[in-house]
């Protein structure tokens, strides 16, 4: 048995340390976010530093996802400098009508330059 899932907060999806620098974090492009069932309060991210990036766009969420979606790890400061997007995802948690004001949807312009091509900047692995 597992006692991951049993506090209040259950979890975070992501703890992003993207550099100021990087163009590109953590991207999530047409995935599925499930849950175990005891797994019923999740952030999709947190900042491990202040300069996070993430991005899901075309992402079915559960509804284990919190309506607001982004947390600030505690630090108000995080606001000004994490950079947490989304575009068009679907389900439960997709919601956007209560994520927190600090996070970011993107427009279709902005969402199609998140392509495997400018993510990797050409490195194929």
């Amino acid at each position: 048995s597992s006692d991951v899932c049993s506090s209040d907060l259950n979890s975070y999806i992501t703890a992003a340390s993207t550099m100021p620098h990087q163009q590109y974090g953590y991207v999530f492009l047409n995935c599925k976010l499930i849950a175990a069932n005891e797994c019923k309060k999740e952030y999709l991210g947190g900042p491990w530093r202040a300069y996070a990036k993430v991005v899901f766009i075309g992402c079915e969420m559960g509804n284990h996802i919190l309506a607001e979606g982004w947390h600030n790890w505690g630090k108000k400061e995080n606001e000004a400098t994490a950079y947490y997007a989304e575009y068009n995802n679907t389900g439960d948690g997709a919601a956007i009508d209560k994520r927190v004001a600090w996070s970011h949807q993107l427009t279709k312009k902005e969402a199609k330059k998140y392509t495997l091509k400018n993510i990797f900047a050409g490195w194929k692995p």
